[in-house]
């Protein structure tokens, strides 16, 4: 039987692999750490580095960050990439546990629809546009 259910996220962790890893080759940083949350089949997975974390409690996904700080360094580039139907909750629950494993040199934020091959990033920084009253 085959299974193409996470065919989509190894091709995705491919391609930001295959984008990011030229540049930290030649800048001597680590490769980035990749987190996902992803809904599958009405419940919320979670991914570090293509790895589902939070299954058991010896899994959670700060025992997940944390082996990959160990591994790649406290500086590693974070790059987050949420599923558009998952809580934006979720956004604010990923950052504290990348604080929590000392993950917090840079990070950037995706959404995405993972049945289609493209994402949007997320940026914080940018100008506050004001609400309008009518």
């Amino acid at each position: 039987m085959k299974c193409f259910c996470n065919r989509s996220a190894a091709v995705r962790l491919v391609l930001v692999l295959a984008v990011f890893i030229p540049t930290c080759l030649a800048a001597q940083t680590p490769p980035p750490v990749v987190v996902t949350a992803r809904m599958e089949k009405g419940a919320l997975v979670y991914r570090v580095n293509g790895k589902i974390v939070e299954e058991s409690k010896d899994n959670s996904l700060i025992t997940g960050l944390a082996r990959v700080a160990k591994v790649q360094g406290n500086d590693a580039p974070v790059i987050i990439i949420v599923d558009v139907r998952a809580p934006f909750t979720e956004v604010g629950k990923l950052e504290t546990a990348l604080d929590k494993a000392e993950l917090t040199h840079s990070r950037r934020l995706f959404v995405t629809d993972f049945r289609n091959p493209t994402m949007n990033e997320i940026h914080w920084d940018q100008t506050a546009v004001p609400i309008p009253s009518n």
